[in-house]
C-alpha cells in the first residue's frame, strides 16, 4: 500500500477538528503504514490552535503548521501540499462536511489514475454556495474548454509527483490552487477520475465564505484564471 500524505487547511475550526483528525486517523493512518496528517493552521482565531497542540500529543503522526495571519485558503493548502513527503497526496477540509470512509473510493482508483476527485453528491450547502460552484465550472469551460462535475472539490487524492510538477506553473500567492490545479492536470494530459461522495452541511461554526467576501472571492478566482489562460497561451506552461 502507498502511504497517504492528509493535507488539512484550517481556518477557525477548534469546534471540530477533534473528529476530523480521529477519523483521519481512524481511517487512513492506522490502516495505511508510514501515513502523515498535515494540518496547516491559517491564522485561526478561535480554539483551533490549542486544540492542535493537544493532538499533536496524542497523534504522532500529525503535523501542525501556523501561520502569523491569515493568508487564505489557496495559499494554506499549497503550505501542505509543499510539506507532504508520501507518494500519494491526499486533501480534505477540516470542516467535518465529509465522511472520511469514503477515501477508499478514490484510492481503490488510484491504480488507473494520477488524480481521483470527490465530487460532492447533492451538495447541502445554502444556495449561493451551490450558484458559486457552478459559476466555477462555467469559468472553467469558458476559459479553458475543461468540464469536471466538481472542480473545486476539497476531496480529491493526487500523485505526488504529478502534483509537484503542476504546482511549479501556479505562483505561489494563487488564491484558486485547487482550481488552478485541476485545469492544468486537464492541460497536462494527466489521468483524472471523479468519484460522487456524500456532503454534508455544516454542523459547527461558520463558512468565512459569506457575503461580499465571498464576491470578491470569486472575482479574485476570475482574475488568477485569466492570467493563468494568458500564461498558457503565450506558451509559458506546456503539456507534458
Amino acid at each position: 500500500m502507498h502511504a497517504v500524505s492528509i493535507a488539512i487547511p484550517v481556518f477557525n475550526e477548534g469546534d471540530i477538528l477533534e473528529k476530523v483528525i480521529g477519523d483521519c486517523h481512524t481511517q487512513i493512518i492506522r490502516e495505511i503504514p508510514g501515513s502523515e496528517i498535515i494540518v496547516v493552521n491559517d491564522g485561526s482565531t478561535d480554539s483551533t490552535s490549542g486544540v492542535l497542540e493537544r493532538l499533536k500529543e496524542k497523534f504522532v503522526e500529525l503535523k501542525v503548521i501556523t501561520l502569523d495571519k491569515n493568508c487564505g485558503h489557496g495559499r494554506a493548502l499549497r503550505k501542505a501540499f509543499e510539506l507532504a513527503a508520501n507518494p500519494l497526496v491526499f486533501h480534505v477540509d477540516g470542516d467535518n462536511q465529509f465522511r472520511l470512509e469514503e477515501f477508499w473510493k478514490l484510492y481503490a482508483s488510484m491504480r488507473d489514475c494520477d488524480i481521483v476527485i470527490g465530487y460532492r453528491l447533492k451538495r447541502k450547502d445554502h444556495l449561493y454556495r451551490r450558484m458559486i460552484s457552478l459559476l466555477l465550472c462555467w469559468m472553467d469551460m469558458l476559459l479553458f474548454g475543461i468540464s469536471l462535475k466538481d472542480v473545486n472539490s476539497p476531496f480529491k487524492l493526487i500523485r505526488r509527483e504529478v502534483l509537484t510538477g503542476i504546482m511549479r506553473d501556479i505562483d505561489s500567492d494563487f488564491s484558486a490552487l485547487p482550481i488552478a490545479l485541476m485545469v492544468l492536470a486537464k492541460l497536462k494530459g494527466y489521468r483524472i477520475m471523479e468519484i460522487p461522495v456524500e456532503y454534508f452541511a455544516r454542523k459547527t461554526g461558520k463558512s468565512s465564505m459569506i457575503g461580499l467576501y465571498l464576491v470578491n472571492l470569486c472575482f479574485t478566482y476570475f482574475t488568477e484564471l485569466v492570467k493563468l489562460k494568458s500564461r498558457i497561451l503565450s506558451g509559458q506552461i506546456k503539456k507534458r
